[in-house]
């Protein structure tokens, strides 16, 4: 075989092998012309040119770190039938540009590791790397080449670090037409540093929700962003919102927009000791003062009371019996006493007031005080590792805060806790830290039933007993009373109370009614009613009552008559012979008109030793004696017998009334008004537990004493405890693993302590149970160590310590001057540099709105989270402040701490994607509407030239709409469609095909078929 021959065999072998290739491809329904120049793999050659669409999605993308990219381009083209078909473009390449705000493009290189790859989706993938860009708002260009041409896609790109932010106003109310100043300051969360430049957009809401402003507002130095805006004189009233946002980052602050006029005066109330005592009369001072300093003489002070607290005040107190006026004297100042506290005052009791002042002008201010009433000279409150009670026989780690009552912290005051129930417990000691908290180890022995005593029960004032129901004045028009009237009859309800001994607790409401008459001198001259003891002891004092004077009037009275718990009488009648109904009627009204002999705080008692032999003879005459029963207890007392007695002896029988000769004994009890009242007594709450007494010195003096409350609790599997809590960078740390009576295993072989993202981890002897660890000297934060659920958890604060002093240049200045401050900023001990922000406003303004303090940054401070505050006061965000000193409120605090603030990422990744838009048939619309327009007038030239009684049907139209094709050509306008192709009418969109009906189209009816046939059908099937 020749070398001639062999080169012949080998080009004709690779022939016949791409000849079989593209019957393979034409035998799998692929266009090859598609395939070979385009790339694209569709089952139909295109009718058209393809149009080429370019998407990008990129996932986890940050400045820094490796993300994915991945771009494909899909082809789109009708076949020949107007199908639109769709395939992915399988030949390209990509270039990727970071662009920012302004435009301005930077080349992105992907990683040379693997370079662009295409996945099994024809999808190109690579892996990219941002640069260290300054935070802002970019974009991520895509510029894909393929055989179809070039196109590029955006895909929005925020990158911005993790941040937190503050917005706050100049003032929190302003007028309309004032001008609301503000600022915020933006901070890196990782470690509260200030974002200079960091991108920002100022919004401003108004109280109807419309945005009144939006403004692109970067932040400066040290973090910080200024505005303003000028409110309008018709600016809505309410509640406005302004906020800034940057990236995810938001702020917010609210303030007030509504007319006001600062108080040209204020009222300053307090109290002149910080708590009060049973046995002690509170007292309140004040002074009403001008803005300027000068007193308000002789001004008007009026309070309203209210009680906070579980101990319920006397009913009186509510009733008027505090002070509710004042005035004040020559200088401004007064002083009102408040009655004495009562000796049965448990706990604790705030009586604040609301005072409200008014000068000679009549203009009025308002303020308020607040007295403290306490059982004791000391409070505690406790925390303990145990669910915050105590274990018995145990020893129990115990922080106890000793504080007066009103809150001020007893510093190295010496604490002694007993057992209340043991005298001769020693007791422990243990000394306060700089916030008032020591640390015991205490066994509080075996629980005891710890009795509470319950609260007082005060029984409110009883409403009068005599109240007028109706009233009716005949000789006044449509019988409707005067004032005068009314006002008189009203008067005599007080009077006519001691009647309502005649009505018993079980009668309920009686009702009396009456008919008055006066003289023209206002006396009554005459009373009419019912026959009862209740009416004729009404009527009895109504006779001695006057009315207005002038001429004559007469009443018509209904009373409402009920008892308001007096002390009553029950009586026992025991006959010796007959029965006599009048007479026992007739004891029982006198023994209701005894009821006035009786003390109204009486108590209830057996049968009284006094018995009263009656005799009722043939002509109703009554007789009566008063024996004493022999051996009898108790007794009423010399004058209330002798009233009781008296009462009795007017007891007569209705000679009118039927009845026999009888003889018998009379019994009384006495019964308490109050006996529902003190069956409302609360009773004692009984529980197992522990009482504990506590006891506080300050420099050897006491201090005072209370007693301590707790629970019986139980000793966990496991516990961890970190020593100390509060530690220093470098510091060393141990940690101690606590086992309780319940656990079972084995003890760890190490333990881990995790200082942010370092994990320290500390091999554990056989049998040992604490382990040694030594902070990085770099570290502040939290760091935390957990075995089997248990967690100890230790502190660092950060080293940078933050102080500002402000103080004006001269303590007082004139109106007019100009007023000079000097700022003084620290570091950590040193001056040094740091942004401030000074807001200024009238102190009067206080009396309008609560204006904020120096807390109101402390919220950018990330703070762990406790399950409720250690002690009702200290709390994680006290902690991370540095606002606790002392190592034992620390520690307890620590206690309290569910969770801590994690670390966040110093990039935040970012997944987002974009895509080029592509719809054929809005490409469409343009070059239609050319089209259209010459095809009217093709049909209006044909109109005027074509034959009388021609018609235009739809082969017509499909002529000239090709004729009007080709004079848009010539006169070089676009008749193409998205894919290149010539418009056909069978192409077009059905809503743009309605618009070429012969109807649509002509002007005179005349021109058309009578015969009309369906335009869009004939379209379908002609296929013109």
């Amino acid at each position: 075989m020749t070398e001639r021959f062999r080169r012949r065999w080998k080009t004709g072998g690779l022939g016949a092998l791409v000849l079989l290739g593209i019957w393979g491809l034409a035998a799998g329904d692929v266009c090859l012309s598609a395939w070979v120049l385009s790339g694209v793999k569709v089952p139909h050659c295109p009718d058209g040119k393809f149009r080429q669409t370019v998407a990008v999605s990129f996932t986890e993308l940050g400045r820094g770190l490796p993300g994915a990219v991945r771009v494909w381009a899909d082809a789109h083209a009708p076949n020949d039938s107007g199908s639109l078909m769709s395939a992915r473009v399988r030949r390209g390449s990509a270039e990727l540009f970071l662009v920012d705000a302004e435009g301005k493009e930077t080349p992105l290189e992907v990683e040379k590791k693997d370079g662009w790859t295409r996945s099994d989706g024809d999808v190109l993938v690579a892996q990219v790397k941002l640069p260290a860009v300054t935070d802002g708002d970019y974009r991520l260009r895509t510029r894909l080449s393929t055989p179809l041409g070039t196109d590029t896609v955006d895909a929005a790109l925020p990158l911005y670090a993790p941040a937190v932010a503050h917005v706050l106003t100049d003032r929190p109310l302003y007028e309309p037409g004032n001008e609301v100043r503000f600022r915020a300051v933006v901070l890196r969360a990782k470690d509260l540093a200030p974002l200079d430049g960091r991108p920002g957009t100022w919004f401003l809401t108004d109280a109807s929700g419309e945005v009144v402003l939006e403004e692109r507002a970067p932040a400066g130095p040290w973090g910080v962003v200024a505005g303003g805006f000028p409110l309008d004189r018709g600016a809505a009233v309410g509640t406005w919102t302004l906020s800034w946002r940057s990236g995810a980052t938001q702020a917010n602050a609210t303030f007030e927009v509504k007319p006001f006029t600062l108080p040209r005066f204020q009222v300053e109330a307090l109290s002149p000791r910080p708590f009060w005592r049973a046995g002690e009369s509170p007292e309140v001072k004040g002074q009403v003062v001008y803005a300027s300093g000068a007193p308000v003489g002789n001004a008007e002070v009026e309070l309203t009371w209210q009680v906070h607290g579980a101990w319920p005040p006397p009913p009186e107190w509510m009733t008027g019996g505090l002070p509710t006026r004042a005035r004040a004297d020559a200088t401004g100042r007064f002083t009102l006493t408040l009655p004495r506290v009562p000796e049965d005052l448990r706990g604790q009791v705030s009586l604040a007031a609301r005072v409200a002042a008014r000068d000679a002008a009549g203009d009025r201010v308002e303020g308020a005080v607040s007295l403290l009433l306490t059982e004791d000279a000391l409070a505690v409150s406790s925390v303990t590792e145990l669910e915050d009670g105590l274990v018995e026989g145990f020893s129990n780690r115990v922080y106890l805060r000793a504080t007066t009552p009103d809150g001020q912290v007893l510093p190295g005051a010496e604490l002694t806790v007993t057992r209340a129930w043991d005298e001769r417990d020693e007791g422990v000691r243990g000394v306060t830290d700089e916030d008032g908290v020591a640390a015991f180890q205490l066994d509080p022995g075996t629980p005891i039933n710890v009795v509470v005593p319950p609260m007082p029960v005060r029984r409110p004032p009883p409403p009068p007993p005599v109240s007028l129901s109706s009233m009716r004045s005949l000789l006044e028009p449509g019988n409707e009373p005067t004032l005068q009237e009314r006002l008189a009859v009203e008067s005599w309800l007080s009077s006519l109370q001691p009647c309502a001994r005649f009505v018993l607790p079980s009668d309920g409401v009686a009702s009396v009614e009456l008919g008055v008459r006066s003289g023209a001198g206002g006396a009554v001259v005459e009373v009419v009613t019912g026959e009862d003891a209740l009416s004729t002891c009404v009527a009895q004092v109504v006779r001695s009552r006057v009315l207005p004077s002038g001429r004559e009037r007469v009443l018509a009275l209904s009373l409402r008559v009920e008892d308001r718990g007096m002390p009553w009488f029950e009586l026992s009648v025991e006959p010796a012979f007959g029965a006599s109904v009048p007479m026992v009627v007739a004891l029982a009204t006198a023994a209701n008109d005894a009821r006035a002999c009786l003390p109204l705080n009486v108590a209830s008692s057996p049968r009284l030793p006094l018995a009263l032999s009656w005799r009722v003879g043939a002509k109703k005459e009554v007789t009566t004696s008063w024996s004493t029963v022999p051996g009898g207890k108790g007794g009423l007392g010399g004058s209330v017998e002798a009233c009781v007695r008296e009462r009795f002896a007017r007891v007569r029988v209705d000679e009118k009334e039927p009845g026999n000769p009888a003889m018998g004994v009379m019994w009384l009890t006495v019964h308490s008004g109050n006996e529902d009242f003190e069956k409302e007594e609360g009773r004692a709450t009984t529980f197992l537990g522990y009482e504990l007494k506590v006891v506080a010195k300050v420099d050897g003096k006491p201090v005072g004493d209370t007693k301590w409350v707790l629970r019986p609790a139980s000793l966990p599997p496991l516990r961890l405890r970190a020593t100390p809590v509060l530690a220093r960078a470098g510091e060393e740390v141990r940690i101690d693993l606590m086992r309780g009576p319940t656990y079972r295993g084995t003890l760890p072989e190490q333990l881990t302590l995790q200082a942010g993202k370092q994990a320290l981890v500390v091999k554990l002897e056989k049998g040992a149970t604490s382990a040694r660890f030594r902070l990085p000297a770099d570290f502040e934060g939290w760091a935390e160590s957990s075995w089997m659920g248990a967690t100890a958890r230790v502190y660092v604060a950060p080293r940078a310590k933050l102080s500002v002093e402000v103080s004006p240049e001269k303590p007082v200045y004139a109106p007019g001057d100009l007023a000079r401050l000097q700022v003084h900023t620290q570091v950590d001990g040193k001056d040094g540099p740091a942004a401030v922000g000074l807001f200024g406003v009238d102190e009067t303004l206080g009396q309008l709105v609560p204006l904020p303090g120096g807390e109101v940054l402390a919220g950018v401070r990330p703070a762990p989270a406790t399950s409720q505050p250690a002690f009702g006061v200290l709390d994680g965000m006290a902690l991370a402040q540095g606002r606790i000193r002392g190592s034992n409120a620390a520690a307890a605090t620590l206690v309290r701490v569910s969770s801590v603030p994690r670390l966040q990422d110093v990039e935040a990744r970012v997944s987002a994607s974009g895509a080029t838009l592509f719809d054929a048939e809005a490409e469409v619309v343009e070059p239609f509407y050319v089209v259209l327009s010459e095809l009217h007038e093709q049909v209006r030239q044909w109109e005027e030239k074509a034959p009388e009684g021609e018609t235009l049907v739809p082969s017509g139209v499909a002529k000239l709409w090709s004729q009007a094709l080709l004079a848009c050509e010539q006169r070089g306008e676009k008749v193409t469609d998205a894919f290149g192709n010539r418009l056909r009418l069978s192409r077009l969109p059905r809503e743009l095909l309605e618009l070429t009906d012969p109807r649509a189209v002509v002007s005179r009816g005349t021109r058309l078929p009578e015969d009309v046939e369906n335009w869009n059908e004939w379209v379908a099937r002609e296929a013109p």
